[in-house]
């Protein structure tokens, strides 16, 4: 399984387009690439992403993906920065010529919101219009895509808005994606008992500022805290991948500080167009 991090920001990218902080300012001056980070996705081999956000052509072209690979994206919730209705509004005929479909898998109402921005945009009032087969997805039920094997996990984050980890497993390996949620819930820690990830997408919206950050979103420690309950428990050992990501310029942490206090815990940092094998 190849996996490559298309997007490492929080809702507002970073640096924040309009903001004068002292973060933003700090990462315009200097000018370090790993720095600037675009709006979360994930690529899974040639065929799969996990969420569809605002800087998907900006990722896509920076990156050098065919998005006519895409076979699949999975939507780990509602909120704008993960859901871009309008790019997908561009497989309209009329727009674009797409002669295959794409399948959108996600919660009841992660779906239903998408299909309503497509239709607050004036083109679209169905999936089918766009080539798209929706895939309804329930935490804690396993589901298959394909050969891609798929376990959504409940996410603490935007209550009674069907947030949703995932635990995604093709050709005998396993990534957790684990961004837009706080420290897991009593539940996720039962159903991820006695599997092993080889690689693990740690939400660290808060970073250093806000380090001990844990209902919502996490701060850095709290992501120590994770991991270590993840190799605590034989879920993640030496072989694998813990990464640090989703970070918001509110955390204000540049690359090399969040390098710095993660190395000790074996914990890696994303920045935007790592790839990972496992």
């Amino acid at each position: 399984m190849r996996i490559q991090i298309l997007g490492t920001a929080a809702a507002e990218a970073c640096p924040a387009i309009f903001c004068d902080c002292e973060n933003c300012q700090e990462i315009r001056r200097r000018g370090d690439v790993r720095d600037v980070r675009r709006r979360a996705s994930y690529l899974i081999d040639e065929d799969t992403l996990v969420d569809f956000g605002p800087d998907a052509f900006f990722q896509a072209t920076a990156f050098q993906i065919d998005l006519t690979k895409i076979r699949r994206i999975l939507f780990t919730h509602a909120h704008l920065d993960h859901q871009n209705a309008t790019d997908l509004m561009w497989r309209h005929r009329g727009y674009s010529r797409c002669s295959k479909p794409i399948r959108l898998l996600g919660s009841h109402y992660t779906l239903g919101i998408l299909l309503s921005r497509l239709s607050a945009e004036g083109e679209s009032i169905s999936f089918a219009e766009v080539l798209a087969e929706p895939v309804e997805l329930a935490c804690y039920q396993e589901a298959t895509d394909g050969d891609l094997g798929i376990l959504p996990l409940e996410a603490d984050h935007a209550p009674g808005k069907a947030p949703m980890l995932y635990l995604i497993s093709r050709g005998g390996k396993t990534l957790l994606v684990g961004n837009d949620t706080g420290y897991f819930l009593p539940k996720v820690w039962e159903h991820l008992a006695g599997k092993h990830i080889d690689a693990a997408l740690l939400d660290c919206t808060s970073s250093l500022h806000y380090a001990n950050q844990e209902r919502g979103h996490m701060g850095a420690n709290t992501v120590v805290k994770v991991a270590e309950r993840l190799r605590e428990m034989g879920c993640a050992d030496d072989s694998s991948r813990l990464v640090a990501t989703h970070f918001s310029h509110n955390g204000g942490s540049i690359h090399t500080d969040l390098e710095a206090f993660f190395a000790p815990h074996r914990i890696e940092v994303a920045y935007d167009g790592l790839a990972l094998e496992v």
